[in-house]
């Protein structure tokens, strides 16, 4: 077997390798000269992987397919390096490179510098059992807000006897305390109200004013910047506008500021399935398929932490249709029931 740290250095020294060759790219240069670069830095990238998983017998899309299975590169990682290749074999025969296909090359070798970082292992779901259920949130679905107690624990008013203290004294104290706790938090859920920018925003997103909308939520972001619901807006919004790469920005700000937040969960389900498509549209099935089980494994999780999230159950079944996994998406459809994910799902077999 191979030595994981080995293997992570043989990877990062066949990177490095080729980062000469990245730095040259140019759209001032010959378009046969950047394609051969290219053609290096793809070769480059194959050893690299091909390094990091042991194997000398893939290349292209099929050893992409193996490091995400093994989960050594990111879902990021992997759409990168599969665009790149994709542009390789587009060329090979051409040899027409331009600004964008170099973007994409650029892009890719700073996506995989960035380190190779398996992700962690998630606990399987099976549509039937008596465990939790899988969630999204596309189009026509609210954010939803964190509860009141998502905010922080309730804190502990239990008191250790103070060695001298009075004992009848100590019942008035934990009293006291109690009600100074439940006043601060009526002023900080109540009497605080809510960010202004942040209301504008939701406000104007309801009327449909998506410009007004983005201004306000870009105000509230700076304000408010410990909170992960301006994000959330903001890369709802990019997603609808067909703006992945925006919306991919702001979601991960939102997830970075509450990794288990069941509304950023939803939205990054509801991103994968948008992008999903879109890649499917473009005839790019590999993509489209990362995107659509990057989506159920999503859901999977906001199902996990409430499984009577009947949106997330129906869009689950969305995710598991554009799988090929009919007779599981039929079993969440059912499970959830009416709602607006019926459309998406209602072509079972025909994704």
């Amino acid at each position: 077997m191979t030595d994981p740290s080995s293997a992570s250095r043989g990877a990062v020294h066949a990177l490095e390798a080729v980062r000469p060759v990245v730095e040259r790219l140019s759209p001032s240069r010959s378009s046969e000269d950047n394609a051969s670069d290219l053609t290096a830095i793809c070769a480059g990238v194959e050893l690299a992987l091909g390094a990091l998983l042991g194997r000398t017998d893939l290349s292209g899309q099929a050893l992409v397919r193996e490091a995400r299975q093994r989960e050594s590169i990111s879902l990021e990682q992997g759409h990168a390096a599969l665009e790149m290749f994709s542009v390789r074999d587009r060329v090979s025969g051409s040899s027409q490179v331009d600004a964008a296909d170099l973007d994409v090359a650029r892009q890719a070798y700073e996506a995989l510098a960035h380190g190779f970082r398996p992700a962690a292992a998630e606990p399987a779901v099976v549509p039937g059992a008596p465990s939790e259920p899988p969630v999204a949130v596309p189009s026509g679905i609210p954010l939803g807000i964190p509860p009141a107690e998502s905010i922080g624990a309730p804190p502990d008013t239990s008191i250790d006897p103070v060695r001298g203290a009075a004992p009848h004294h100590g019942p008035l104290i934990v009293a006291a305390v109690i009600a100074v706790l439940v006043l601060l938090g009526v002023y900080y859920l109540v009497g605080r109200g809510e960010p202004a920018a942040l209301k504008a925003g939701k406000a104007a997103f309801a009327a449909g004013q998506r410009d007004s909308a983005v201004a306000s939520f870009a105000r509230a972001a700076r304000d408010e910047p410990r909170s992960p619901l301006p994000h959330l807006y903001l890369a709802r919004i990019a997603r609808e506008n067909g703006d992945y790469a925006t919306a991919g920005k702001e979601l991960n700000a939102a997830i970075q500021l509450d990794p288990a937040g069941a509304a950023g969960q939803r939205e990054l389900g509801a991103f994968f399935l948008a992008r999903g498509a879109s890649f499917a549209a473009q005839r790019r099935p590999d993509l489209a398929t990362q995107d659509y089980e990057a989506a159920r494994r999503a859901y999977v999780r906001v199902i996990q932490a409430n499984p009577a999230d009947s949106a997330s159950q129906g869009y689950l079944a969305c995710a598991l249709a554009r799988l090929g996994r009919d007779d599981e998406a039929a079993t969440w459809l059912k499970r959830a029931g009416p709602g607006p994910w019926a459309t998406c799902a209602a072509s079972l077999g025909t994704q």
